[in-house]
């Protein structure tokens, strides 16, 4: 009996379960358990505590747990280009998207329609008696090229309309919520929501330039072009790279709007007071009230003006009359115009940032 009870001590110690506890017949080294070593089960039915090899299997699977664990951690390490690639997939998701970037593509080259037959009509007719001319006169290059910059001045609406649902959706549906969840960084969210709208805006700016370019060709087609001049070759440059800025910083305009007001319905009016209300109210109040001609100034300040006069690259149009009085007021060249775009776009942007960071969800 005593060498009995030794041996089950020692059977303990080394951590083989004896008989009455396995099944198996005595003497006989009982089968382990599938994927579980004798050397990591304790005795606990016995009274008899684990020994050391059990302790050490266990510190053993603790450190492999930690790795794993770390190896895990470093596998889900938020980067910026990851959550860049949830914001795209968002937005792509998202049906309102694909109809505002089609509306604002048909709207550009609508625009570009229009201006082009108007600029063809004028070159056909005679200014003084509106009379059909036998054979249209020259139109000047510059005209044709100013008809395509401008065509996505009306379009730069609904760009501002999608910066802001894009990232109002998100508080509107509480969306907001998993995805700060998910990405707990509010700057990285924000920053990539707007790199993700400003994407999405010069694609969809870039394809509408391209198809309107192709109309302004067809539809001028016969008619006699007269080359640009050499003050006017800026006219280019800014057409082909400056509409797609100005696309995008209107857009990111849009996105801090909608970030400081968290409301769909609220940015979307702030978008149509700053394109379409602002400069016509104060350019109306300084030629209806002579004391407030300074006012006229502010008018060229607003988003809308400053977009319009640097999409003009400071061409002046040959189809439409000059004033014979030039205003007393002070009026920004097109690439100081460029420049007060760029600041609203800044300031409001940054604005929108700091809300997002320091406002807490609702």
């Amino acid at each position: 009996m005593n060498a009995s009870a030794g041996n089950a001590s020692a059977n303990h110690a080394i951590g083989i379960i004896p008989n009455d506890v396995s099944g198996s017949p005595t003497g006989a080294t009982p089968e382990p358990s599938i994927g579980v070593t004798p050397a990591t089960v304790p005795d606990t039915r016995s009274g008899v505590l684990p020994g050391p090899a059990y302790a050490t299997a266990s510190i053993q699977t603790g450190n492999a747990t930690s790795r794993r664990a770390n190896r895990w951690n470093r596998r889900i390490r938020l980067t910026f280009m990851g959550v860049l690639r949830a914001e795209l997939l968002k937005l792509k998701s998202l049906t309102s998207t694909w109809i505002l970037m089609g509306l604002s593509v048909l709207l550009i080259v609508g625009m570009a329609a229009l201006g082009t037959w108007s600029t063809m009509f004028m070159a056909s007719v005679d200014l003084n008696t509106g009379q059909q001319l036998d054979s249209p006169r020259p139109v000047s290059a510059a005209d044709v090229w100013s008809v395509l910059a401008s065509s996505g001045t009306t379009a730069a609406l609904v760009f501002g309309i999608f910066g802001v649902m894009a990232i109002t959706s998100e508080y509107t549906t509480s969306a907001v919520q998993a995805s700060l969840v998910a990405n707990p960084r509010r700057g990285m969210f924000y920053v990539g929501k707007s790199l993700a709208v400003a994407l999405f805006s010069v694609a969809a700016s870039l394809v509408g330039i391209a198809a309107a370019g192709l109309v302004v060709w067809l539809m001028s087609r016969g008619h006699e072009i007269t080359a640009l001049g050499d003050d006017q070759m800026r006219i280019i440059p800014v057409t082909l790279v400056g509409f797609p800025v100005v696309i995008m910083l209107v857009a990111l305009l849009a996105v801090g709007l909608g970030g400081l007001t968290r409301s769909t319905v609220g940015g979307v009016c702030a978008v149509i007071v700053l394109f379409m209300v602002l400069s016509s109210v104060l350019s109306l109040t300084s030629v209806l009230m002579n004391q407030f001609e300074w006012l006229g100034t502010l008018s060229y300040l607003a988003p809308d003006a400053a977009m319009n006069r640097f999409l003009s690259g400071g061409v002046e149009s040959s189809s439409v009359p000059v004033a014979l009085e030039k205003p007393s007021y002070w009026i920004p060249s097109w690439w100081q115009s460029g420049l007060l775009l760029f600041a609203w776009s800044t300031v409001l942007w940054g604005t929108g940032l700091v809300t997002v960071k320091r406002i807490d969800v609702k």
